[in-house]
């Protein structure tokens, strides 16, 4: 394992396989890639709404679970048109502008809660801010994918853009939840000034456009002209477009199953931590979410470098797999109830979360030109939430019809399909690689 701190380089071979350090990894990134990750982990340190908003309601106002229930489900359905609208608005304004008027709308939205306290506006500013923060996830991926223009490269960047939002993601509630019950205004107003610097942040050091490029050729100074009239021109329509390429949409359509997948680690989980260690369920299900943490932040790093030769289909596809053995592996509890095998289980279901969230976004990367990449992430956050939604209401139906365990047997074969999904997708590619290498062109030229 290489290692370099403060100028010294650190070895360690593990079989003669020798895995780079974070900083070496990441090392070749842009500097405006490097901002708009420190914005974003920046910025998801306040990112716990949904948590926010049940543990507001029903902490400091008193209401019931159900009523609570209510409000977190319209911030979920008021998710899916969000995606879709800012992934147009990022085309039609451009990625940078969405993200800023995005997050400076929920800032505003947040603090604003600090007014209102104690009172059932909160619920709905909270549901606005939702709103609000669901219109910049495409435009962020889209704006890696501007500011990066190889695979390997978008690839290091979504992983520490992934790196970046779970660390956040573990450090906002833990910090937020000392002062949620008795001091509630300080966690609105500390929200809403972490989204300020993210946005400030994004405004002054993010820069688009600014990186150097040799000098065309005349055949490329005449393709640049006819993309800048292209993208001059109002957004073509979305359907039409999917259309017209059957394998992007495809990609995406499949992609349901893998959210679909990923959602049990919140719902299905839980439920099986309390069947299986009855009151001791809760904690164990804490500690689960430890186990995650921890394995996210230290292998994220490792398995760039193990799989950073891999394409994103490829990657995904053994993601996929590790989702089965992962979540699969738990109906051994109805013959073991061993919290060794939970353990196990969840660090092999999220070694498939990181290889599958961070290579989600390069397939359509590669294949959509940058006009559309707003509209594209937009759709594929929206099969996402979909995704989330239908999850826990049709594996509830699942339960209901079987004994706990079996469930995961039914997760473990939605993981088989979708991971043959993958591959029977690369292999359809790979058998026509010639006109794959155009593909790209041949689908800016359709537009």
């Amino acid at each position: 394992m290489s290692l370099t701190v403060f100028g010294l380089e650190w070895r360690l071979s593990w079989g003669g396989l020798e895995l780079l350090s974070l900083f070496k990894t990441y090392a070749g990134l842009s500097r405006d890639i490097y901002y708009l990750c420190l914005a974003r982990t920046i910025n998801s340190t306040g990112d716990f709404v949904f948590s926010l908003i049940t543990l507001v309601l029903t902490l400091q106002m008193g209401m019931n679970v159900v009523s609570a229930g209510i409000f977190v489900s319209m911030a979920a359905l008021i998710s899916g048109p969000g995606v879709l609208l800012g992934g147009y608005l990022s085309d039609l304004m451009g990625k940078k502008t969405i993200i800023v008027i995005g997050q400076l709308l929920s800032a505003i939205m947040i603090i604003s809660c600090s007014f209102w306290s104690g009172t059932i506006t909160v619920g709905y500013l909270l549901i606005a801010v939702m709103f609000f923060i669901s219109i910049t996830r495409p435009a962020y991926n889209a704006l890696i994918i501007q500011l990066c223009t190889e695979e390997k490269e978008r690839k290091s960047a979504f992983s520490l853009m992934y790196l970046g939002a779970n660390l956040g993601i573990a450090i906002g509630p833990l910090v937020a939840g000392f002062f949620i019950k008795d001091h509630v205004n300080i966690v609105f107003i500390s929200i809403g000034t972490v989204f300020l610097i993210s946005t400030f942040i994004i405004i002054n050091q993010v820069k688009i456009g600014t990186r150097k490029e040799l000098a065309p050729t005349s055949s490329e100074h005449a393709g640049q002209q006819q993309e800048q009239q292209r993208s001059s021109q109002p957004p073509s329509p979305l359907f039409r477009l999917l259309l017209k390429n059957p394998l992007v949409a495809f990609f995406i359509v499949v992609s349901f199953l893998n959210y679909f997948i990923y959602m049990q680690y919140s719902f299905s989980l839980p439920l099986q931590m309390n069947h299986s260690f009855g009151e001791n369920g809760a904690a164990y299900y804490g500690s689960v979410m430890t186990i995650n943490a921890i394995s996210v932040i230290i292998l994220t790093t490792v398995i760039l470098s193990a799989t950073r030769k891999l394409t994103a289909l490829n990657s995904i596809a053994t993601g996929a797999l590790f989702y089965g053995i992962g979540f699969g592996a738990l109906n051994l509890l109805g013959y073991f109830p061993h919290f060794s095998i939970v353990a196990l289980s969840t660090v092999l279901w999220t070694i498939g979360e990181i290889l599958v969230q961070t290579n989600i976004n390069l397939y359509i990367a590669s294949r959509v030109p940058d006009t559309h990449q707003g509209r594209f992430n937009g759709l594929l956050l929206f099969v996402g939430c979909l995704g989330y939604t239908l999850s826990p209401y049709l594996t509830g139906i699942f339960i209901k019809s079987m004994d706990m365990e079996s469930v995961w047997i039914i997760i473990l074969a939605f993981s088989l399909f979708y991971a043959l999904c993958m591959i029977i997708l690369w292999y359809i590619e790979k058998s026509s690689t010639k006109k794959s290498e155009t593909e790209p062109l041949e689908f800016s030229k359709s537009i």
